[in-house]
């Protein structure tokens, strides 16, 4: 089984109009996590996707053109009000961040996944990708 799916990431920017910045990724979900993606996601799913990214080209009338796909590895509900406030979106915005900045961002991974982890132990899941 595959799911494809796309999904919105809103950036900490603003356009000079006021409008928000946001990136759209297209996501190849296969075998038990393509069938779990079609049973469980929904339109406006807060996500947390953990996979690769594969570039991919092809031809069209005005040349070549690519695309980078993510390739999900993992993928789980994400309860946004449990994580809301624990990183400062100010500080991401810089062209480079500090180590602390850094260790504050994979905290907040790990936590998220570890409660994605639990949401899917209470509903008897278990998720395994190919590779």
């Amino acid at each position: 089984m595959k799911a494809e799916f796309s999904f919105e990431v809103n950036r900490p920017f603003f356009r000079a109009t006021g409008e928000p910045v946001s990136d759209l990724f297209l996501v190849d979900a296969w075998e038990d996590i393509g069938t779990w993606v079609m049973d469980h996601i929904e339109a406006d799913d807060n996500l947390i996707i953990v996979g690769t990214l594969n570039k991919e080209s092809y031809s069209t009338r005005g040349g070549r053109e690519h695309l980078t796909i993510v390739k999900a590895k993992y993928i789980g509900h994400l309860n946004q009000d449990t994580f809301a406030g624990r990183l400062d979106s100010e500080a991401t915005k810089g062209d480079s961040w500090s180590h602390e900045l850094v260790v504050s961002i994979a905290d907040l991974v790990r936590d998220m996944l570890v409660d994605v982890g639990e949401q899917h132990e209470t509903d008897g899941e278990t998720l395994t990708a190919s590779s």
